[in-house]
């Protein structure tokens, strides 16, 4: 993607790493306090990784059972740790279910990122988004099942300061948009978060279908489909004049169609 949009993504990186620091989970807020500066690296990674492991055990029984069903134990047992040692780093399960999105979502942002210096004209770097979009939903069913059938619905998650993390990382649609109306290829009269949200609506709602009915098979092949309803809506058609065919007697004419 061009130089205006790999910026925007690196200051979203710098966003949401920001708002890890101000949102850290309770328990390793309470880590740092207790151990200030004298936490090794080694510690502060081994602290990650105990983390990372506590979500991405979590994310597979909130998949399976749903956010109600789901237990503090089983979320332990999934984690191969004791219920204690959660709760050195998150204060209940619905801390646990919101940092899934934190994490799933910052690695989402590094992989758009890294593409991002490829593409230059705003109507491609539309489709590679949307196509990316595609794609991680498509290879992370349990992470798109809990995003979008369990924590879409749930008001305090949408309130939630974990939410700007997901609203931070739609900025290269709403960039994307703002460098094609510059070049004059997209309308000017359009606001882009209407399209961010045509974006996203077009392709949650197909993915949501995936999700409850198992149709279509692949959803990634529905990129250029997607891409077509959106550049429809959104491009700058230069006015076109309207001819038509007239015959007066022996003479033919174009005239143009008021």
């Amino acid at each position: 993607m061009g130089n205006n949009l790999a910026h925007a993504l690196t200051r979203m990186s710098r966003d949401a790493t920001l708002y890890d620091r101000q949102t850290e989970p309770y328990g390793e807020r309470m880590n740092k306090k207790k151990a200030g500066s004298g936490t090794s690296k080694k510690e502060k990674k081994r602290n990650i990784e105990k983390e990372t492991n506590i979500i991405e055990g979590a994310l597979k029984i909130f998949g399976e059972k749903g956010f109600e069903a789901t237990t503090i134990s089983a979320i332990s047992k999934a984690a191969n740790i004791s219920e204690a040692t959660l709760y050195e780093y998150f204060a209940s399960k619905e801390e646990v279910l919101f940092a899934i999105p934190k994490l799933y979502t910052r690695r989402e942002l590094e992989r758009i990122t890294e593409i991002a210096h490829y593409i230059h004209n705003p109507a491609e770097k539309l489709r590679a988004i949307i196509q990316a979009y595609l794609e991680f939903y498509e290879n992370n069913r349990l992470y798109t099942s809990v995003a979008l059938l369990t924590l879409k619905g749930n008001r305090r998650f949408l309130n939630s300061p974990a939410y700007t993390v997901i609203k931070a990382s739609t900025g290269h649609i709403v960039e994307a948009f703002n460098e094609g109306v510059k070049a004059g290829l997209f309308r000017d009269d359009i606001d882009g978060y209407l399209v961010l949200n045509m974006v996203l609506g077009f392709i949650e709602h197909l993915t949501i279908q995936w999700l409850m009915i198992g149709r279509p098979k692949k959803i990634s092949e529905y990129r250029d489909t997607i891409f077509d309803m959106v550049i429809r809506a959104i491009e700058n058609r230069s006015e076109r004049e309207s001819l038509e065919l007239k015959i007066t007697g022996r003479d033919l004419k174009l005239e143009k169609v008021p």
